[in-house]
């Protein structure tokens, strides 16, 4: 009778998953949509506020509203083991992209970041799957340490041990038998597209800044090794709690350090309230740093880190065509064909990777 349960329990789980993979990839859509308005709302801030004034009352705000949510529903606080990932998710995603993309959004177009940035959804899954082999590796050790303690018929049954008790096999013959590769571990082919993509998007930036990086180029590809890092730790917590819980409580973490940088910042950067500087700062705080981040790390824990970063695929497009229509900017020929080359490489990684 056991068996014949066991048996029938994975099959209502698969058939149940369907319709939560298709909303998944709706919420993930929707995250990338969000995100794509984030540089021209950012432009739109800095017409009216200071870039440090900026990204610390966004963070504020969005803690806020992140905090009373939290608080309304009686959220408990998280476990001890989840607080590290939290943090990852804090530095990342909560100060350091927006930070980091702000202060290049002061020298740099938005069709230009767009396309730099266009690099997330490979940095993204390269951390992943870097992530994954740490794991793997740490496993293999820790079975190699037991290993080396001794045979398992030194170490005391237990009770599961004495009922299904089978000989371990021999160590000579299990050498023997030939490894297989890991399927987990990056292939050629993910490395070779991966370092083409990264290869047309820094000679993208040498030809857009006249042979040589900028400060601006610097600031965009340290912002995607960080947001890489706040992705990958976000979608892996949103596994075990609920996606808006991830962010509220990274955001929460930031509270304590928001509320005197934006009290400093505003007290040393004027301030110029307009229509433009007010809709992108509600948008930036809002919209990308809170209901964004909600549905796309929901998206990302129901159908995986590798599929949501395909749907972002077409976030630097979506950005070009809103540089075009919210400020528009002339977008040279490079841009979108760069954008485009990376977008071919990133789905030639997405395959390698399945």
């Amino acid at each position: 009778m056991r068996a014949q349960s066991s048996a029938i329990a994975p099959t209502g789980i698969a058939v149940s998953g369907r319709p939560g993979t298709s909303i998944g990839t709706l919420q993930a859509a929707l995250g990338v949509i969000a995100f794509s308005l984030t540089f021209p709302a950012t432009a739109w801030g800095l017409e009216g506020f200071g870039p440090w004034s900026l990204v610390a009352v966004r963070s504020v705000l969005a803690a806020l509203i992140a905090g009373g949510c939290l608080l309304a529903l009686r959220v408990p606080l998280p476990g001890r083991a989840h607080w590290p990932g939290l943090a990852v998710v804090a530095a990342g995603v909560v100060v350091g992209f927006p930070l980091l993309t702000t202060l290049a959004l002061r020298t740099s177009t938005t069709a230009h970041a767009a396309v730099v940035v266009g690099l997330l959804p490979l940095t993204t899954a390269l951390c992943s799957a870097l992530r994954v082999g740490t794991k793997r590796s740490a496993g293999r050790a820790t079975i190699g340490r037991r290993e080396s303690a001794g045979p398992s018929w030194l170490v005391a049954p237990t009770r599961r041990s004495r009922i299904c008790h089978s000989p371990a096999p021999l160590r000579g013959a299990a050498e023997s038998q030939p490894t297989s590769p890991d399927p987990l571990s990056p292939s050629r082919t993910f490395w070779t597209a991966a370092l083409v993509g990264a290869a047309a998007v820094v000679a993208f930036t040498v030809q857009q800044s006249g042979g040589a990086l900028t400060t601006a180029d610097l600031y965009l590809f340290g912002a995607l090794l960080v947001c890489a890092a706040g992705y990958t730790e976000g979608g892996r917590l949103a596994r075990v709690m609920p996606g808006w819980q991830v962010v509220g409580w990274a955001l929460a973490l930031c509270l304590p350090i928001g509320v005197p940088a934006a009290v400093l910042a505003l007290s040393y950067e004027p301030v110029r309230l307009t229509a433009h500087s007010v809709t992108g700062l509600l948008w930036v705080a809002a919209g990308s740093q809170f209901l964004g981040l909600v549905v796309w790390y929901r998206g990302m824990a129901a159908i995986g880190i590798p599929k949501a970063s395909q749907l972002q695929l077409a976030q630097p497009l979506l950005t070009l065509v809103w540089s075009v229509l919210l400020l528009g900017e002339h977008l040279t020929v490079a841009a979108p064909l760069t954008a485009a080359a990376v977008l071919v490489c990133i789905a030639v990684t997405q395959r390698a990777r399945g």
